[in-house]
């Protein structure tokens, strides 16, 4: 059973790695719990809206070629900063 090295830098374990098959190397590892919590970086917002207005988004988007979301996010985005900079 072949041994993993113990590296001391990353630049080591790369080269090592590049060069060797991990493989023949499993019989050298263990198993790990790994728990990874991403945070959400945008939040949904869920909006009633009246028919004709969506079918309105909906056409200017196509126009576009981007989905309604991404329209209305923009128009939002514009929206609270120009409120924002009115006070």
């Amino acid at each position: 059973m072949a041994k993993i090295p113990r590296f001391k830098t990353l630049e080591a374990a790369s080269k090592f790695w590049d060069t060797h098959d991990f493989e023949d190397y499993v019989e050298d590892t263990e198993p790990v719990t790994v728990k990874v919590k991403i945070a959400r970086r945008a939040k949904t917002l869920t909006v009633p809206l009246d028919g004709m207005v969506f079918r309105r988004i909906q056409a200017v988007a196509a126009k576009r070629g981007v989905p309604a979301e991404t329209i209305v996010s923009s128009w939002l985005r514009e929206r609270v900063k120009k409120e924002s900079s009115a006070r």
